[in-house]
C-alpha cells in the first residue's frame, strides 16, 4: 500500500506482553488488502465471513487481491441483520471452517459491519480453541467502534451479547470509501456511537483534536454527512484512538472500559425488547443516551447547560428517535436487570459527571430510571 493518506492506529494489549495490532485506515484500499494481510499473518488459507448485502459489493475485489498474494480463499455468506447474530450463524462458520480444513495458523476474516465482526470473532475464538482473525469493517459503526477492542459475541433470546469473549484481531483494515454505499439512516447508526465518544472524550484520557470532539461535531456536520474524505478519515481515526486509549489500559472491562457503555444500558434493553427488529443499534443507543443524560441531570451530576448541549447535538444529527409505545417501561427495566453489565444484582449506568466526562454508578434509584424511561416515548 503506497497511498499518501493511509494512517495507522496501534492497539496495545498490556495483559499480553508485546502484543499489538494495527488499525489501517485509508480510502480505496480494499483492492490491496492482500499485502497487509500477508504482513500481519502466517496464514495460507483465509475464510472470509460476510453477508448477502456486502458480498456482492466487495467479495470479488477482495478475493482477487488475496489470491494475488497466494492465499487460498473461501467464503461464508450469512443473512444480514442483528437477528442473525446467533448460534445458527456461529455453527455455519464452524462448519465451513472444518470443511475448509482451516488450521491454527490460518485466519478467519470478518467483512462487513458490527454483526459480522462480532459473530466472526467469536467463531474464531472458539474454533480449534482459538484461530487468528482479522476485521475489514464496512460500516461507520464497525469502523469507529465494534471492530476495535476485541469484544466478540452472539445474542440470546434473553439478552444482547450475553454469550461471547474477549478476543483481539490480528489486524483491522478500514476503507472509508465503503461508507459511500450506506444510506443516511445506516450512516446515523455509526454516528450515534461517534456522538457517544464526544460525551466521554475526557474520560478516555485523550485530547487529540484542537477543539473538543463535541465542538468538532457541531462545526463539521455538513462535511460528515457529505462524507468528505479528510473529515471522515480524521473522525474515524480519532474515534479509534479514543477507544484504543481505553482498551490499552483495560482490555477486559475490569474498570475504565465500562465507560464505553454510555447509553448502552437503556439502549440494549430497547433492542432486546424489540426482538432486534424495527430499531437498529444506533437508534437504540441514541435513545439510551437521552435517558442517561436525564438521570445524570436528575442526580445533579451535570448542569442544565451541558444537558441542553448534549440534547442539541443529538438533535443536530437527527437522533430524534422514540421508544415504541408497545414496549412498556416495566419490560425495559426487567431487560436491564438481565444485562451483562449487572453487578451483584444491581443495574450499572455510565452517567455524565461533567463536560465529556463520565463515571460508572450502580446505585441509581428505580424511581429515577422509570422517570427517565417515560421521557423517551
Amino acid at each position: 500500500m503506497t497511498e499518501d493518506k493511509i494512517q495507522t492506529v496501534k492497539v496495545e494489549i498490556p495483559q499480553q506482553l508485546g502484543y499489538f495490532y494495527p488499525i489501517i485506515i485509508g480510502e480505496n484500499i480494499l483492492d490491496k488488502v492482500g499485502e497487509p494481510v500477508k504482513n500481519y499473518t502466517k496464514a495460507k488459507k483465509l475464510l472470509i465471513v460476510t453477508n448477502k448485502t456486502v458480498h456482492p459489493l466487495y467479495g470479488k475485489k477482495i478475493k482477487a487481491s488475496l489470491l494475488k498474494e497466494g492465499f487460498e480463499i473461501d467464503f461464508v455468506i450469512l443473512e444480514d441483520g442483528e437477528k442473525h447474530k446467533n448460534i445458527h450463524s456461529l455453527e455455519t462458520i464452524w462448519q465451513k471452517a472444518i470443511e475448509f480444513k482451516l488450521e491454527r495458523k490460518d485466519v478467519i476474516v470478518a467483512l462487513g459491519g458490527g454483526v459480522i465482526g462480532d459473530v466472526t470473532g467469536f467463531a474464531a475464538s472458539t474454533y480449534l480453541r482459538g484461530i487468528d482473525f482479522g476485521q475489514i469493517p464496512t460500516t461507520l459503526l464497525s469502523q469507529v467502534d465494534s471492530s476495535v477492542g476485541g469484544k466478540v459475541a452472539i445474542n440470546n433470546k434473553l439478552g444482547k451479547n450475553l454469550i461471547g469473549s474477549f478476543y483481539q484481531p490480528k489486524f483491522v483494515l478500514t476503507d472509508i470509501s465503503t461508507l459511500k454505499t450506506l444510506s443516511v439512516e445506516e450512516l446515523k447508526v455509526g454516528l450515534a456511537e461517534v456522538l457517544k465518544y464526544g460525551m466521554i472524550e475526557k474520560s478516555c484520557g485523550l485530547n487529540g483534536l484542537n477543539i473538543s470532539l463535541i465542538e468538532y461535531l457541531k462545526q463539521n456536520k455538513e462535511a460528515i454527512f457529505a462524507l468528505n474524505t479528510n473529515t471522515i478519515q480524521e473522525l474515524v481515526k480519532y474515534c479509534c484512538e479514543l477507544k484504543a486509549a481505553v482498551v490499552n489500559k483495560d482490555e477486559k472491562e475490569a474498570g475504565l472500559r465500562a465507560i464505553l457503555n454510555f447509553g448502552h444500558t437503556i439502549g440494549h434493553a430497547i433492542e432486546k425488547c424489540s426482538n432486534y427488529e424495527n430499531i437498529n443499534h444506533g437508534q437504540a443507543i441514541a435513545i439510551g443516551m437521552k435517558g442517561t443524560l436525564f438521570i445524570s441531570k436528575a442526580r445533579k451530576l451535570i448542569d442544565e447547560n451541558y444537558y441542553k448541549t448534549c440534547l442539541e447535538l443529538l438533535d443536530l444529527y437527527g437522533m430524534d428517535y422514540k421508544i415504541n409505545k408497545s414496549i412498556n417501561p416495566e419490560a425495559l427495566y426487567e431487560a436491564m436487570l438481565g444485562d451483562k453489565k449487572v453487578l451483584s444484582g444491581k443495574i450499572r449506568f455510565v452517567l455524565s459527571t461533567g463536560e465529556s466526562e463520565v463515571d460508572v454508578f450502580n446505585d441509581v434509584d428505580k424511581e429515577i430510571i422509570f422517570k427517565a424511561l417515560k421521557t423517551l416515548y
